[in-house]
């Protein structure tokens, strides 16, 4: 009987810890455009800057924006 309160403590913080790391994924969730993730996937990914860009994210960030060419790379 002695160990039934701190187990049921136990499992209570770790409810309410889960809870609160559920509720802050939901709530800090960063969308990112499917299209960039297909984009990106094509490009070569050596991330040599000769496109203009910083690497192949930021350009395929840009090519879905509209902001560069696809043929840029």
């Amino acid at each position: 009987m002695d160990i039934l309160v701190p187990i049921l403590t136990m499992a209570a913080l770790g409810l309410l810890f889960s809870l609160g790391l559920v509720f802050a994924y939901k709530k800090l969730q960063v969308y990112i455009d499917p299209r960039i993730e297909k984009i990106a996937e094509i490009l070569p990914q050596a991330n040599c800057g000769a496109c203009g860009f910083a690497g192949c994210q930021s350009f395929a960030e840009a090519v879905v924006k509209g902001t560069a060419k696809p043929g840029g790379c």
